[in-house]
């Protein structure tokens, strides 16, 4: 969940890489339930360096209880305590996960208003979505990513199967929030465009068929199929050859977005001048101009198929009025945004 302790990595695989080795931001708890309710669970571990990803859910767990609220006080009304159980219990009633999917987002916007849970069936695969109602803000992105991992570990519980994801797809991020809770658990390859979190399994997995289970104890079932999931990952990771550092354009891929599509915001985010980007992206035979271009149509594919305007959708992706955002869609579609669009 997140990330990989260093130290397990760096030393030649000298010991053995772990669940316990996952490691989630130490800014993410009070972010997402405040800073003295966070001092007030954690204690002495808010020290703001990263958390053990099975802590950091179980004091977001332990949250609730006290609060008797699943949203973690981020929803405009409390979320009973119970809530995901009933969710989890309306996909069992389909004799399929296909089904299991179509029901838990059907049911969706009577358990969680707050939540905007989508299921469809495409080409690539089955797809479930999940976002917040409302302007984003990194809180409300927390809160989305944690109930999409809880989803996952629900529906593997559902069929008693790894039911491994083939693609991830997850908005990039607002800071302060940073790498995503999603990889490299949930999947390696996690992409970082559009709105949300979108799960895509394969149709094949559509037949899998449900366990006869009953949900009976609150969290008890996700929590078990999250440490599964969490063996399951670190056994992965030290049985694959340690990953070569990400190149520079990688790396520009990683931190742009809607706070850095200018060149100075994305060096700042790497932590180099921009002289020195320009330099790095040179040495590589690439242009932060080519790499943003690149970045900016796939956003603006993704955000077309929304119903954001144009004129949202242009300040969005950092140009400075809705003209420069058609001229742009022009060398990159070959029409208008909203011949695009339609």
């Amino acid at each position: 969940m997140v990330e990989r302790v260093q130290s397990g990595v760096a030393s030649g695989r000298g010991s053995r890489f772990t669940a316990a080795d996952f490691r989630v931001p130490g800014g993410y708890l009070p972010l997402l339930v405040g800073p003295e309710a966070a001092r007030a669970l954690a204690g002495e571990d808010l020290s703001g360096e990263p958390m053990p990803s099975m802590r950091f859910l179980n004091l977001c767990l332990e949250h609730m209880r006290a609060t008797g609220d699943e949203s973690c006080g981020v929803a405009p009304t409390r979320v009973p305590q119970g809530t995901f159980g009933l969710l989890l219990a309306a996909a069992a009633q389909g004799d399929t996960f296909g089904q299991a999917l179509q029901r838990f987002a059907e049911a969706a916007p009577m358990l969680r208003p707050d939540m905007i849970v989508g299921f469809s069936r495409t080409r690539r695969g089955l797809e479930i979505s999940f976002g917040h109602r409302g302007a984003r803000d990194p809180r409300r992105d927390l809160l989305v990513e944690i109930f999409a991992l809880t989803a996952h570990c629900g529906f593997r519980w559902l069929t008693g199967k790894r039911m491994v994801p083939v693609f991830l797809r997850v908005q990039p991020a607002t800071p302060p929030m940073g790498p995503t809770l999603l990889r490299p658990v949930v999947s390696p390859t996690a992409l970082r465009r559009g709105e949300g979190v979108t799960i895509g399994y394969a149709l094949s997995d559509g037949a899998v068929p449900l366990r006869p289970v009953k949900y009976q104890r609150w969290a008890a079932h996700e929590l078990e199929a999250f440490t599964a999931l969490l063996d399951e990952a670190a056994l992965a990771v030290e049985r694959s050859p340690p990953a070569p550092p990400p190149d520079i354009v990688a790396q520009v891929r990683a931190v742009i977005g809607p706070d850095a599509w200018g060149e100075p915001a994305a060096a700042r985010a790497l932590g180099m001048s921009a002289a020195t980007l320009r330099r790095r992206l040179s040495d590589e035979g690439a242009s932060f101009r080519a790499v943003a271009s690149d970045m900016r149509r796939a956003a603006a594919q993704s955000l077309l198929a929304t119903e954001h305007s144009l004129d949202d959708i242009a300040a969005r992706l950092g140009f400075s009025d809705s003209r420069s955002f058609r001229r742009a869609c022009q060398g990159w579609f070959g029409m208008a945004p909203a011949e695009y669009r339609s």
